[in-house]
């Protein structure tokens, strides 16, 4: 079965996928290079009081846009009751934080107030035993049960996409719903909203990246665009999208191309478009390692307004702490939930998303590789 083409999401929606992915960057920085600046900078961050939403309080979250089937035609029909309720994961031990290990939930939200769905969710995970560091991601179109939301009131929990459980419950319910499919307890969480966009990138000064002729076509040769040419606003009184020109090979791009570049949807797969973000992280996290002091506050400064955390003061400032350790660590990023050909593009509901098709299958192999 083909992989699915990703279908058009809103503005918000796909912005999201490189704000993410600046964000684990500037993780990065923050855990790796500027533990010192912590103290100062978590007074800037936004707090994740946690607690459930009550379900009169719950929004209704619409579709990014209506789900085509003519644009999905390798997707079939399905209903709830072929996403396991978590029954089958019974047998799999429920893991969290353990001598040598530490998990973290990293988010992006689609909402400049913390409020909208988590369209960027991946996990940090910091492995003192094999020194290590991985990150794994979780796609947001994964079919998955919401732990005590029961909409319907039939007695059994709503099944969603993924990255619907954030919007109806914080990070509390996000949490849960990991914990429920995929057996991870996981206590931290950090996340950003959409504001923060290409500013990362910017503040290290760009990426150089290797592009294809294809990938080429689709960033705006001049760092912006607009549809409508306006002298002196418009990018130098360019108007329109105007792509780069040349032989492929690697460019130098600014934060706006750099975001262009990770949201690419047209050429191929989400596995693919994933893979392009965790290139980026790459680039921002080695460019990043080799930022000044200034250069750090003036990041920090900008950025950590966005960002929202349940860590305590203490728990965040114990986190950096330990930070100086994690320099000479890899980072391993080629992980994603569900990995390739374990599921099938399904419809429930209207709504296309990715049935995995054996959920303790994938369970076991994702604890493995965080924990084996």
């Amino acid at each position: 079965m083909k992989q699915k083409k990703a279908h058009r999401y809103s503005t918000a929606a796909r912005v999201w996928t490189i704000v993410g992915s600046s964000f684990m960057a500037l993780l990065g920085v923050l855990c790796i290079t500027a533990g010192v600046l912590l103290d100062w900078g978590y007074g800037l961050m936004q707090q994740d009081t946690g607690g459930d939403v009550p379900h009169h309080e719950q929004p209704v979250i619409p579709e990014e846009e209506p789900d085509d089937p003519s644009e999905n035609p390798d997707y079939q029909q399905g209903n709830q009751e072929d996403v396991d309720s978590g029954s089958e994961l019974q047998s799999i031990p429920i893991r969290g934080n353990q001598s040598g290990v530490r998990n973290i939930l990293l988010l992006g939200i689609d909402s400049k107030t913390f409020s909208g769905r988590s369209d960027t969710m991946m996990i940090l995970s910091i492995n003192d035993n094999t020194k290590t560091i991985k990150l794994v991601s979780f796609l947001r179109d994964t079919w998955a049960t919401i732990p005590g939301r029961d909409k319907d009131g039939d007695m059994k929990d709503d099944v969603a996409k993924l990255n619907a459980a954030y919007a109806y419950g914080k990070s509390s319910l996000l949490r849960k719903t990991l914990e429920q499919n995929f057996r991870l307890d996981i206590d931290d969480y950090i996340g950003v909203n959409f504001a923060v966009l290409p500013k990362v990138i910017d503040a290290v000064g760009g990426i150089d990246v290797k592009l294809t002729a294809k990938e080429m076509s689709q960033i705006p040769a001049n760092g912006c665009y607009v549809a409508i040419p306006t002298p002196g606003k418009d990018c130098d009184g360019q108007g329109g999208f105007v792509s780069l020109k040349g032989a492929p090979g690697t460019y130098h791009l600014n934060g706006f191309q750099a975001m262009q570049y990770a949201r690419i949807r047209k050429l191929d797969s989400d596995f693919k478009r994933t893979e392009r973000q965790r290139e980026v992280v790459s680039l921002l996290i080695a460019k990043a390692k080799k930022m000044s002091y200034s250069q750090l506050v003036s990041v920090l400064t900008t950025v950590l307004k966005h960002v929202e955390t349940n860590m305590s003061q203490d728990e965040f400032l114990s986190f950096a702490a330990d930070a100086a350790s994690y320099v000479s660590y890899p980072v391993d990023m080629d992980y994603s939930v569900p990995q390739a050909g374990e599921y099938t593009g399904t419809y429930i509901n209207g709504g296309a998303g990715l049935l995995l098709h054996d959920p303790k299958k994938t369970v076991e192999a994702l604890h493995k590789h965080l924990y084996g």
